[in-house]
């Protein structure tokens, strides 16, 4: 389930390249991958959140970023198998992919999350 008028791959292509990978080194080679799995968790968290409708609309809740961090931290850890105390790089790259994804969303037009 994709956010109405959200191109992944738009977004993909716009992040890839502002992603400062020495913050996550170890993971730096699968960047493109990273950001396909950090925009599918999102997603996901915005429908369990309520922040988007099943239509890809926006929704009456309010985009926390702090449990967006922390769904997205472990959905992708799980997707990986890492161990909690080898998610810094991850939690390096989704810190970073939360501030270039509200960039993307801002140039895009999308939606002001304030």
């Amino acid at each position: 389930m994709m956010m109405k008028g959200y191109d992944k791959e738009k977004a993909i292509a716009f992040m890839l390249p502002k992603l400062i990978k020495a913050e996550f080194k170890p993971l730096a080679a699968q960047s493109e991958k990273l950001l396909s799995d950090a925009i599918d968790a999102d997603m996901a968290y915005m429908m369990d959140a309520g922040v988007l409708t099943a239509d890809g609309l926006m929704g009456d809740a309010y985009y926390d970023d702090d449990d967006a961090f922390e769904f997205i931290l472990e959905k992708m850890a799980r997707q990986r198998k890492m161990k909690e105390d080898a998610q810094g790089p991850l939690a390096a790259f989704v810190d970073q992919y939360l501030e270039l994804q509200q960039a993307f969303l801002e140039e895009s037009g999308l939606m002001d999350w304030d």
